[in-house]
């Protein structure tokens, strides 16, 4: 029986890289969304979204966000074998 591949086992879409690195980034800084909203101005409920791949933001809330978790925008984005080869 063929196996079929997934659209996400091929490709990593920059929504799902972004909103996976920032919840990452922002459980390592021990900061809650609510924190990240007095940061940003993002509410809460849109942060969870964008973590959950759910909404896409615009580039200025990536940089606003990244630069809240101390990371920069393309780093949050960047596919997973060019952050491998800069190691």
């Amino acid at each position: 029986m063929a196996k079929f591949l997934r659209l996400d086992d091929v490709v990593q879409p920059a929504a799902i890289l972004f909103g996976a690195r920032l919840k990452k980034r922002r459980e390592e800084l021990g900061l809650t969304q609510a924190q990240l909203f007095e940061q940003t101005g993002i509410t809460t409920a849109y942060i969870s979204q964008i973590e959950r791949a759910q909404a896409n933001p615009t580039l200025d809330m990536m940089v606003k966000l990244a630069q809240a978790v101390g990371l920069e925008a393309w780093d949050m984005i960047r596919p997973e074998n060019e952050n491998q080869n800069e190691k």
